[in-house]
Formats: C-alpha cells, structure tokens, sequence
C-alpha cells in the first residue's frame, strides 16, 4: 500500500530541508579548507600583521646562518721580497703597459680594417 500523499510530502521536505543544512555544512568546511591551504595567503598576512616581529626574526635567522655556514679563514702567508717586488714593478709598469697594448691592438686592427674597406667597392653617386 502507498504511503499517505500528505505522509510523503512531509518526509520530502524534511529531506530537502536536511539536504540544504548539508550543502550549507560542506560550504563552510570548503571555505575553511581552502584558507588553511592557502599558504602564500596566510604567510602574507601573518607578515602584514606583525612585520616588525618578521623582520627582527628574518634579521636573527640571517645572522645565525652567517655564523653557522662561514667558510674558515685562510690563513695568510707573510709577504715575502720576491711578491713585493713584483706588485711595485706591475704597480709602476701598468701605465706603460696599458700605452703598448693600446698602440699595437689599434695598429693591427686598423690595418686589418684599411684592407677590407681597399677590397669594397665604392658607391655610385
């Protein structure tokens, strides 16, 4: 035997009642979820809301890491006459090196320009 019409509507519209509490449940654990997954998100309003807390942290790890990942120090070798000599001699000899160089670099170059623009072809006026 089928239930009473009146029956039936009344169990639909629990159901449907029942149904949109459920949607509306599941909406806000999907926004909820969303934010606790939007890291970038969270790390920008943490950083907003608090920044000098942020920067002193960021400034303490910088300095902890510097001390931690520091190279060891070589150890400098005393100067010896030989280095000496030869830093003064570069030293006082730069300057005319520099002039050599310069000279023979623009002669061998413009002589190599010289005979390419002998072999082009002059234009037609």
């Amino acid at each position: 035997m089928a239930p009473a019409p009146e029956k039936h509507s009344a169990e639909v519209e629990a159901l449907i009642r029942r149904l949109e509490a459920s949607r509306d449940g599941l909406g806000d654990h999907i926004v909820e979820l969303r934010h606790k997954l939007d890291v970038p998100a969270r790390i920008k309003g943490a950083v907003m809301g608090k920044p000098w807390l942020w920067f002193g942290g960021s400034l303490g790890a910088g300095l902890v890491a510097s001390r931690l990942f520091r190279r060891p120090r070589k150890t400098k070798k005393k100067g010896k006459l030989f280095g000496l000599l030869f830093t003064a001699a570069v030293t006082f000899l730069k300057p005319t090196l520099t002039r050599v160089i310069t000279s023979e670099l623009q002669r061998r170059f413009m002589d190599h320009a010289d005979s390419k623009q002998a072999r082009l072809p002059l234009p037609k006026k």
